[in-house]
């Protein structure tokens, strides 16, 4: 694969975005293994990366460390300041990954990508179709920087996004890292309407490329058994894997066996979507209630405090984690997996993707 991997990390020292980054870099070198992969850090963060939490630097190929002069400037500046500039420190294709990601397969394919600039769009919709409490956000965020989102057909996301190493792409992110330094300036320090506004100012340079390389949970939970990329949506997350109870595990233990593997399985690490579950077949729910199962057997192995929110809220769940912790896995998944089945019929308005209006 000649496209090199790009994650830009910073992390305050109470913090877990160094374990989350392990995780997706982990991945990412497993299913490519002769890939290039870059982390590009900020000074401070550097300093972190000691003991079990250098870890991470086990599977990159390169380091990046970008300095700043003042101490002050908070980890989410230091983020996007990097991540806007990452053409300008980085030499040839990329495709820069957000550090809240797990890559679930071989990515070779990237290197026939045409597009300049290619990236996902926000929850895999037009904005018209957007839910009304996103569209209100997004569309506010963007007027203040003079975009007319609604007319932009798509808003991309940055949290995935495929580069080429052209003179256009260069001029694009100048132009962005300008933009975003305004929009800070404006009080908006988050970089996607920036990246909107390049867009449009730059003559839509950027491509829509396929909603697998960056599958956000919880939104399009359609496709999510075959994403290339899938994408922790901050505003739920739907996989044990991304809790600080996990976190802090693996800042003290390192990535264990357990861990690994479910990494490279992170479908078995969160429960069916609602959609799935009312459109699924018999042998589906079968399939569930042994993953489940298994699932459960490990966590109460393993991190068994976790057992304190698996499964997701329910008015059974007292009396699944009773039959959990005394082993009757297949029990306590059947029982959940009614109950889930029950309530999801009951809800015929079900969409297969819960941002769509």
């Amino acid at each position: 694969m000649k496209t090199k991997l790009v994650y830009v990390l910073t992390c305050e020292p109470d913090k877990h975005y160094i374990e989350q980054a392990l995780m997706s870099v982990f991945s990412a070198r497993h299913w490519n293994p002769e890939a290039h992969i870059v982390l590009m850090v900020d000074d401070l963060t550097d300093k972190l990366l000691a003991g079990t939490r250098a870890e991470v630097l086990d599977y990159v190929s390169e380091k990046i460390v970008v300095p700043f002069e003042d101490s002050s400037l908070s980890m989410m500046y230091r983020s996007r300041f990097i991540k806007t500039s990452v053409r300008q420190r980085i030499d040839g294709d990329f495709l820069f990954v957000d550090c809240d990601t797990l890559v679930c397969r071989s990515l070779e394919e990237i290197d026939g990508f045409e597009a300049e600039i290619g990236a996902v769009p926000e929850s895999h919709l037009p904005v018209k179709e957007f839910c009304g409490s996103l569209h209100r956000k997004a569309v506010e965020d963007n007027r203040k920087l003079g975009v007319d989102l609604d007319a932009e057909g798509f808003y991309f996301s940055s949290g995935v996004l495929f580069v080429k190493d052209t003179p256009q792409t260069r001029q694009f992110y100048q132009v962005w890292h300008r933009y975003w330094l305004e929009s800070c300036a404006a009080g908006l320090p988050i970089d996607q309407p920036s990246l909107a506004r390049a867009n449009r100012d730059g003559g839509h340079l950027i491509s829509r490329i396929p909603d697998t390389y960056n599958c956000i949970l919880f939104t399009r939970n359609t496709f999510v058994d075959q994403a290339h990329i899938l994408h922790v949506a901050a505003f739920r997350n739907p996989s044990y894997l991304f809790t600080d109870k996990v976190f802090s595990r693996v800042e003290s233990c390192g990535l264990e066996p357990w861990i690994r593997e479910a990494v490279l399985n992170p479908t078995g690490t969160m429960l069916p979507f609602d959609y799935r579950v009312r459109h699924s077949t018999p042998g589906e729910r079968v399939r569930w209630i042994r993953t489940i199962a298994g699932t459960a057997s490990v966590i109460r192995k393993n991190l068994p405090e976790l057992m304190d929110g698996f499964p997701m809220k329910s008015s059974l769940r007292g009396m699944v984690s009773w039959l959990f912790r005394h082993r009757c896995y297949q029990g306590g998944a059947l029982l959940w997996m009614t109950w889930k089945r029950v309530q999801v019929l009951r809800k015929p308005g079900l969409k297969d993707n819960v941002c769509k209006a």
